[in-house]
C-alpha cells in the first residue's frame, strides 16, 4: 500500500508538472520574441557577443552593465536553431523560449522537495506548487527573453542544494561546489549578490548553532567567498568602469540617495484606480500600486492576451494602447488577489518574527536554519530592490519598479503563506474561508496567463 500511495504521489506530481510545462510552452512559442521588457538592447548584446565575439558598449546597448553569460548561452542557442528559423537569428531566439518554459517545471519541483522536507503537512505542498507556478508575474515572465527566468531557475536549484546538501552537514567538498554554483549565478546577473549574501550569513549560523570551532567557521566562509568572487566576480571588478555596476545607468546623482524620489514614491497608493485601472500611466513613480498591479498582472503592459484585441505589434507601436476589455481584467486581477497578498504578507511577517526569535534563542533545527536562510534571501533581495529603486530613481515613471526584478526571491512569499494558509487549520472556518478565495484567485491567475 506504501508503494501504490508513492507511486501515486509520483504520478500526480508528473501531471501537475507537465500540465504546467504544456501551458509555459504553449505560451512560449506564441509570445513574440520582441515583446518583452528592453528586447531590443538584450537582443543587441546576444548579436554583437554571438558574432563580433565582444562585449557591446554602453552607447550601443545600455545592458552592457549586465555581465556576458546569459547573452553568451542564448546566443549560441539561437545561432544553432538559426536555420530552423528562416535564418532569422532574432527569431531564432525562440529556441531559448522554449527551452526557459521546459525548465521552469523543474524549478517548480525545487521548491515543492524543498517544502516537502521541512513541512509535515503533504497536502500543503501541492497548495504551494500550484500557487508558486500560478503566479502571473512568474507567468508572464517565463515566454519572454530575460534575465530573470534563468536566474529564477538557478537560484531554484542552488536553495535546493543548500537546504537539502550543505545544512545539515558543512563540509570542505560542499562548500567548495557551494562557491562554484555561487559563482555561476553572480555571473548571470548582479541582483544575485543577495543570494549569495544569504547563502553566507546561513553558513555562518549554521557552524555556530554545530558549534563548529571558530577558525573552521572563517575557514568555511572564506573558502565560499573567494571561490565565488573568483568565479563570478570578474567581470564586475574589470568592466567597473565600463559601466558593470550600473554606475552608467544611475540618475539623479547630483542628490543624495534618500532625496532621489518625491514623497509620492512612498506615500502614493490611489485606491480607486488601483481595482479600477491598474496599467500604465496610471499612478506613475508609485511604489506600492505599480509593484501590486505588476506582480498580479501586466502595469506595463507587455502581455497583450491575443483576446483582448490586440497584439504585440501594436504595443510596440505604443505601450499605452489598450482596449477596455483589456483594463477590466487587469482590474480583476487586482481585486481577486487583494486577500492572497494580506496572507502572502502576514506570512512573511510571521516568517521574520520566528527567524528574530530563533536567532535570539540560539534553537535551531535545520527546519528553523533553512526558514532563517529563507527569510534572509527575500528581506535582503527587497531592501536590495528598495535601494535600486532609489539609486536608479526614475521619477517620470518609475521603471524600475517591476516584480520581476526579484522574481528569484518570490518562492519564499509563497513558502510562508502557504505556512500560514496551514496554520488557520485549527480554526475551521477561517481555513476554508481562506482556501477559497485562494484557490479562487489562483483560478483567475491561470485563466489569466493563458496567453
Amino acid at each position: 500500500m506504501l508503494n501504490l500511495g508513492k507511486r501515486k504521489h509520483k504520478l500526480g506530481l508528473i501531471t501537475l508538472l507537465g500540465l504546467f510545462a504544456f501551458l509555459f510552452l504553449h505560451n512560449a512559442w506564441l509570445y513574440s520574441p520582441f515583446g518583452g521588457y528592453d528586447k531590443s538592447l538584450h537582443m543587441a548584446y546576444a548579436k554583437i557577443l554571438t558574432f563580433e565575439h565582444r562585449i557591446p558598449t554602453y552607447e550601443e546597448t545600455p545592458e552592457s552593465y549586465n555581465p556576458p553569460t546569459f547573452y553568451f548561452m542564448s546566443g549560441k542557442l539561437a545561432q544553432v536553431f538559426t536555420p530552423v528559423f528562416r535564418d532569422d537569428f532574432f527569431e531564432a531566439l525562440k529556441s531559448w523560449q522554449i527551452l526557459m518554459a521546459l525548465l521552469v517545471p523543474l524549478a517548480g519541483w525545487f521548491w515543492f522537495d524543498i517544502f516537502k522536507r521541512l513541512n509535515k503537512d503533504k497536502y500543503s505542498g501541492w497548495l504551494f506548487l500550484i500557487w508558486l507556478l500560478s503566479l502571473p508575474v512568474l507567468n508572464k515572465m517565463v515566454p519572454m527573453y530575460n534575465l530573470e527566468i534563468p536566474q529564477f531557475i538557478f537560484t531554484s536549484f542552488l536553495v535546493w542544494f543548500f537546504t537539502k546538501q550543505v545544512l545539515p552537514k558543512p563540509t570542505l567538498g560542499k562548500i567548495v561546489v557551494l562557491g562554484v554554483f555561487s559563482g555561476m549565478i553572480l555571473s548571470l546577473r548582479l541582483m544575485s549578490v543577495t543570494l549569495i549574501v544569504s547563502l553566507g550569513l546561513a553558513l555562518i549560523f549554521t557552524d555556530l548553532v554545530k558549534r563548529a570551532d571558530p577558525k573552521l567557521i572563517a575557514a568555511h566562509f572564506l573558502i565560499f567567498a573567494l571561490i565565488t568572487l573568483l568565479l563570478g566576480g570578474q567581470y564586475y571588478f574589470f568592466y567597473r568602469d565600463e559601466g558593470a555596476l550600473g554606475d552608467k545607468v544611475e540618475r539623479r546623482t547630483y542628490l543624495p540617495l534618500w532625496q532621489r524620489q518625491p514623497s509620492t514614491f512612498y506615500t502614493g497608493v490611489f485606491p480607486r484606480l488601483l481595482f479600477t485601472r491598474p496599467v500604465r500611466p496610471y499612478f506613475p513613480n508609485s511604489f506600492i500600486p505599480i509593484f501590486y498591479s505588476d506582480f498580479w498582472g501586466d502595469y506595463w503592459n507587455y502581455y497583450p492576451q491575443r483576446r483582448f484585441g490586440f497584439t504585440i505589434d501594436d504595443l510596440r507601436k505604443s505601450r499605452l494602447f489598450i482596449t477596455p476589455e483589456r483594463i477590466s481584467r487587469l482590474a480583476w486581477q487586482n481585486r481577486v488577489n487583494l486577500i492572497p497578498t494580506i496572507i502572502i504578507i502576514l506570512g512573511v511577517l510571521r516568517a521574520i518574527t520566528y527567524t528574530i526569535k530563533s536567532i535570539i534563542d540560539k534553537k535551531l533545527t535545520h527546519k528553523n536554519l533553512a526558514e532563517v536562510f529563507l527569510t534572509l534571501l527575500f528581506v535582503i533581495t527587497f531592501v536590495a530592490f528598495g535601494y535600486i529603486n532609489l539609486k536608479f530613481a526614475n521619477t517620470y515613471k518609475g521603471d524600475t519598479i517591476k516584480a520581476s526584478y526579484i522574481l528569484y526571491a518570490i518562492p519564499v512569499l509563497i513558502y510562508f503563506a502557504t505556512q500560514f494558509v496551514t496554520s488557520l487549520k485549527k480554526h475551521k472556518l477561517i481555513y476554508f474561508s481562506v482556501m477559497t478565495l485562494i484557490l479562487t484567485s489562483i483560478i483567475f491567475n491561470l485563466e489569466f496567463n493563458f496567453f
